[in-house]
């Protein structure tokens, strides 16, 4: 049994990888921030299907007190995280909930942006990487995004966050080779959670028609390569950013 710590893990890709891994058998703890009923959900969820082995904590994981906190309240969990997988982000500023062109984004709302899902790798690697190199065995995977390969209009902050998030990966991969440690980035395309809801449908039809499915990608289906990289895939695997888009790029 792993043990696997996921944050951002009540709703989306998030929620889905939660309940992969504990159906799996595994350990599972998971963070959230705002959606204490939707993660308690999942918990009960779980726990009446026969898998106990499912904690979830709010953290704000941009908050490097909060994330040291937590850590430190929960060590028997937490001290040896086999698998950390980095999936809390935000698309938009809570300051404005609808994408808008960067000339008419403010400073405050892009730096919020930036700060919480660049920080919340950051802080979570710091917190899980001394054990995982004590015990010279550890997987890191980071959720980046199509956005932060290509761009995308009106998401200048999303995309820069996540292209941080992918080039951080790959300097620490090289920093920690030969301790054990496996880091990689997948890139998921247009996939079926609530971060898309609130965007035009316009829009969505002409991302979805760049595709050569024609469709949004599933929770379901990025949760199962996750799971593979995490559990199966060889060590020869290793530093890569990997693009899961139905062919959209």
């Amino acid at each position: 049994m792993k043990n696997i710590f996921i944050t951002g893990g009540s709703k989306g890709i998030g929620k889905e990888l939660v309940k992969t891994f504990a159906r799996l058998g595994h350990q599972v703890v998971f963070t959230y921030q705002y959606s204490a009923e939707s993660a308690q959900k999942i918990v009960d969820e779980l726990h009446a299907e026969g898998f106990p082995n499912v904690y979830t904590f709010k953290c704000d994981m941009g908050n490097e007190a909060d994330v040291k906190a937590l850590f430190r309240g929960n060590k028997e969990i937490l001290k040896d995280v086999d698998v950390l997988i980095n999936n809390a982000g935000i698309r938009d500023s809570k300051l404005n909930a609808n994408p808008k062109p960067f000339l008419m984004t403010s400073s405050a709302e892009w730096w919020e942006v930036m700060h919480n899902n660049v920080n919340g790798v950051m802080n979570t690697s710091r917190a899980v990487l001394p054990s995982m190199i004590k015990r010279k065995n550890g997987r890191i995977i980071n959720v980046t995004s199509l956005a932060g390969i290509k761009g995308n209009p009106g998401q200048s902050a999303y995309a820069a966050s996540k292209a941080a998030i992918n080039c951080f990966s790959k300097s620490l991969s090289k920093e920690v080779k030969g301790m054990g440690i496996i880091i990689n980035c997948v890139a998921p395309g247009f996939i079926e959670t609530d971060m898309v809801d609130n965007l035009p449908d316009q829009y969505v039809s002409n991302r979805v028609g760049n595709s050569l499915l024609k469709r949004m990608g599933t929770t379901d289906e990025i949760s199962n390569f996750i799971s593979y990289l995490a559990l199966e895939c060889p060590e020869f695997l290793i530093n890569q950013e990997i693009v899961i888009d139905g062919g959209m790029n």
